[in-house]
C-alpha cells in the first residue's frame, strides 16, 4: 500500500505524455525508477537523518539500516551527544578507548567512531544519510514527483528515445531530454553547494514507506 507520502511509479506517466507511442508501460516505469535513483544519486536531493542509536563499549563500527526500499548513496554528517563529528579522509585510524569526536565512513551507511566509544550509552548517535530508491522499489517519496517529476521524466524518455528500431525512437530528440535531465540535476546540487535550503527533502522517519 502506498501512503500519503509516496507515489507509485504510474503517476509520472502523464508527464511523459504522448512522447513515447506505443511504448509499453511497464517499460517506462522501469525507466522511470531508474530515471529517479540517478537523480538522487547525482543530485543528493533526499536526505535522511536517522532515528538516534546506542553505541557501545569498544564497539567502533555502525551501520545505519536505510528505511524500506531505500538505499543509501552516502553518509555526509555524523553526530554524537548533538555534537557534529569530524570527517576523516582514507588514512589509518586506531581503535582507541575515548569520547568520539570524529568519524571515518566506511561504506554508505557504514561508519567508524572515533574515538571508539569506552562506554555504553543509550540514544546518542546519528547520521544523516542521502538515500536513492532500491532497484526495485514500487513507489517513491511524493517530493519527487511533486518538485522533480518533470526532470525525472525526461530521464527517463532520453533512454527509452535511444532504443533503435522502436515506433518511440528519436535520438535527436533523446539528446535534449538527456540535456535537460542533467541541468536538472546540476541545479539542484549547485543549490545545494551553496547553502540553499529548497532543494533538499529531509525525512526523518525510518518507516518512511
Amino acid at each position: 500500500m502506498v501512503n500519503q507520502l509516496t507515489v507509485g511509479w504510474r503517476a509520472f506517466i502523464p508527464l511523459v505524455g504522448n512522447s513515447l507511442p506505443r511504448c509499453p508501460v511497464p517499460q517506462i516505469i522501469t525507466e522511470l525508477r531508474s530515471a529517479a535513483i540517478r537523480f538522487c544519486k547525482d543530485s543528493r536531493v533526499w536526505r535522511h537523518s536517522s532515528d538516534l542509536m546506542d553505541v557501545y563499549k569498544g564497539e567502533c563500527r555502525y551501520v545505519f539500516e536505510p528505511p524500506t526500499k531505500t538505499t543509501v548513496v552516502s553518509t555526509l554528517e555524523v553526530y554524537f551527544r548533538g555534537e557534529i563529528l569530524i570527517p576523516l579522509d582514507d588514512r589509518v585510524v586506531r581503535d582507541e578507548p575515548g569520547v568520539p569526536d570524529s568519524f571515518k565512513v566506511e561504506e554508505p551507511g557504514v561508519v567508524r567512531l572515533v574515538p571508539c566509544p569506552r562506554e555504553d550509552e543509550e540514544a546518542v548517535l546519528q547520521t544523516v544519510n542521502i538515500l536513492a530508491p532500491y532497484v526495485t522499489a514500487d513507489v517513491c517519496p511524493k517530493f519527487l514527483l511533486d518538485f522533480h517529476g518533470e526532470t525525472i521524466a525526461s530521464g527517463a524518455k532520453a533512454k527509452l528515445m535511444m532504443v533503435p528500431d522502436k515506433p518511440w525512437s528519436d535520438p535527436a530528440r533523446a539528446r535534449l531530454e538527456q540535456a535537460e535531465f542533467n541541468a536538472g540535476k546540476a541545479e539542484i546540487r549547485i543549490r545545494e553547494m551553496r547553502g540553499g535550503t529548497e532543494c533538499k527533502q529531509e525525512i526523518n522517519s525510518p518507516s518512511f514507506f
